[in-house]
């Protein structure tokens, strides 16, 4: 089965439209564009489709209460593959083919780092995510227009949260990172964010994505008497599997992607029991669960990480409001990106005014908290 029909079976298509070069676009259609990693390694491309799911069901909805006065709003949609040259390629036919107003994406931070530069020369407003490399909304801050924003989270303030609940509870702190570039990125982020708090890790230790067996590193953590697991390897559920074999029984903390049902199904209700992540999305709040709901009658069994569907769901709404507010014009859309007010997110720690003139970030720092697995669903640590 190809790539296409899989993704299209999930329902990510039935609205998106997966172009190749060379396929025509109505000229009098509003579009706005979707750079997203679709495919590629497993963690990529879960990411993104979960991302997609967000962003598709706004579109849905906006389009059957009317659209843009009347018209539908089409969503173009292509796949980086993780690649970050594909990602210029895509984003350039987005800008100067397709004609978008606004664009979304991607799930690589190095792939929206590579082709952000297209949005601010061409003045097109791009709401990046779910990449959360901190330089992301930095870069442009000091232009006249930062044409910039982020719908996702800000890996700067995930590690604040997870580092202040750290260094007030533990004393001993290891760190387990991947050697991919979001691994070595977040290892340094962390390593510096502990100085700045007068700490040192007592073991740190690195493997290759998808190699398997981590067990050697965690033994170390174990012989270093490491009381918390800094979890940054994204085969999330690797730490929390050989520390129960080895009857070992740290605190496990890592980064968002740990609030997954997959990793969930992975680990079993069992064993994912208190572990912690970043987070955004507290599901014990009445809205949030009613939300929630709506997502899982909407994609079953493909339903996975609800933090980022939430995100992305807001982000494009985002986007659709600013276009009411401006009509079809790029730089309009910018501008009442940053006027909105009075915002009513899904994603409740998505403040009512989420973007200013000095601020493209869709969360604010107070926004980002530990989330802990409790029952069969994440909650926001009080503790």
């Amino acid at each position: 089965m190809s790539l296409r029909k899989i993704i299209c079976l999930l329902g990510i298509c039935s609205l998106s439209l997966f172009l190749g070069p060379g396929t025509p676009v109505q000229a009098n259609e509003i579009k706005i564009g979707v750079v997203m990693g679709l495919s590629g390694p497993p963690v990529i491309a879960d990411f993104g489709i979960t991302a997609m799911q967000g962003i598709k069901l706004a579109f849905k909805e906006y389009n059957a209460a009317g659209g843009y006065k009347g018209n539908p709003v089409t969503l173009i949609t292509y796949d980086d593959e993780a690649n970050p040259k594909r990602a210029v390629e895509m984003a350039t036919r987005l800008i100067t083919h397709d004609k978008v107003v606004a664009m979304m994406g991607t799930v690589s931070s190095g792939n929206v780092l590579a082709f952000m530069h297209l949005n601010q020369k061409n003045h097109v407003p791009l709401m990046a995510g779910p990449a959360i490399a901190s330089p992301i909304t930095d870069r442009y801050k000091n232009e006249p227009k930062n044409f910039i924003f982020r719908g996702s989270m800000r890996e700067e303030y995930q590690v604040n949260a997870i580092l202040n609940y750290v260094t007030r509870k533990f004393n001993k702190v290891g760190l387990i990172h991947s050697t991919t570039g979001y691994g070595m990125a977040a290892k340094n982020e962390l390593v510096e964010g502990l100085k700045k708090r007068g700490r040192e890790l007592v073991a740190l230790e690195s493997y290759s994505l998808g190699s398997g067996d981590i067990t050697p590193q965690v033994v170390k953590m174990k012989n270093a008497g490491a009381e918390v697991i800094l979890n940054y390897a994204e085969d999330y559920e690797l730490i929390s599997k050989v520390s129960y074999k080895l009857n070992y029984q740290p605190k496990i903390i890592g980064n968002w992607g740990i609030s997954g049902y997959k990793t969930f199904n992975l680990l079993g209700r069992d064993l994912i029991q208190g572990v912690m992540m970043g987070q955004a999305l507290d599901l014990s709040d009445p809205k949030a669960a009613a939300i929630d709901a709506k997502f899982r009658k909407e994609y079953g069994k493909a339903y996975d990480w609800p933090v980022v569907v939430f995100l992305h769901y807001d982000g494009a709404r985002l986007l659709l409001k600013a276009l009411d507010m401006a009509g079809p014009n790029p730089e309009g859309i910018r501008d009442a990106l940053e006027r909105i007010n009075n915002f009513d997110a899904a994603t409740t720690a998505v403040p009512k005014k989420p973007f200013s003139k000095d601020d493209h970030e869709i969360l604010d720092q107070d926004g980002v908290f530990l989330g802990v697995w409790k029952g069969d669903i994440v909650v926001r640590v009080r503790d």
